[in-house]
């Protein structure tokens, strides 16, 4: 087995999908570590996302990369940067998606419904026009964090918390979301060469199976039947990743690249 590790691409939070993590990689003999860590890079396009990542862990070539859902092209992104020059790094991706102007809209309006709750307030300010603003990265983020903090003090004020009281859970509720929504924007901005080494999608029961976005000339796709928030414990789905895993790891472990 190779001692190069796997790289998670999966970023972390209470969602109700599976996570990567779940799968259990380690108890079929590969040491895996996730490269989404707190503090989040503040990167604005993918490929510098990327690029903080490799600087902040110093990371070496792995055996291989898995990402799951919006962070396919950062997992594009960071093979292309951790790749030997004749020795490119495998990816495997679960319902790999890309993160297109309604997409990032959806999310921003989801982050407002959590972060607003149930709160009665008196004031709901209105939504940022976000699709524009993604437009001037920088300045979209900026305005995100600060429709967020108001919203919070807005919901947080409907039950009388007011004041120096309200500043410490306010910036810890927002900079959680503001991290998201960030990581969303370099994913929206990917700017991406294809991939040169081979690369896995695992996709689950409804999830489109066009990925002629990735550029990748060699493809393999397996469908799973399950429901998206199944893929990442779904024993078929793992069963195939984990003979990925091994096939790029014999030739790994013979200094010979990857295997065809």
């Amino acid at each position: 087995m190779s001692e190069n590790p796997v790289l998670i691409l999966d970023f972390p939070g209470r969602r109700p999908e599976a996570h990567v993590s779940e799968m259990q990689l380690d108890r079929h003999g590969f040491t895996c570590t996730e490269v989404l860590t707190s503090p989040m890079p503040v990167a604005l396009t993918t490929p510098a996302y990327a690029g903080e990542l490799r600087a902040r862990q110093s990371l070496g070539r792995p055996l291989a990369i898995i990402a799951y859902c919006a962070t396919a092209p950062l997992a594009v992104a960071l093979a292309a940067l951790l790749a030997g020059p004749d020795r490119p790094v495998p990816i495997v991706l679960l319902d790999p998606q890309r993160t297109p102007p309604d997409e990032f809209l959806r999310e921003y309006r989801e982050v407002v419904s959590q972060v607003e709750g149930q709160a009665v307030s008196a004031e709901r300010p209105p939504l940022l026009d976000v699709e524009r603003l993604l437009a001037t990265p920088g300045v979209l983020v900026e305005r995100i964090g600060a429709d967020l903090r108001r919203r919070a003090e807005l919901a947080l004020a409907s039950y009388g918390f007011t004041g120096a009281d309200v500043s410490g859970p306010v910036e810890s509720l927002v900079g959680v979301y503001v991290e998201w929504l960030t990581f969303l924007v370099a994913a929206h901005h990917d700017e991406l060469s294809p991939p040169r080494g081979p690369v896995l999608q695992v996709i689950s029961r409804d999830h489109p199976a066009d990925a002629g976005w990735l550029g990748a000339t060699d493809l393999r796709t397996v469908r799973v039947p399950c429901e998206r928030p199944e893929l990442a414990v779904n024993a078929e789905a793992r069963a195939a990743i984990v003979d990925f895993l091994h096939r790029q790891a014999l030739p790994a472990a013979a200094g010979l690249g990857h295997e065809r």
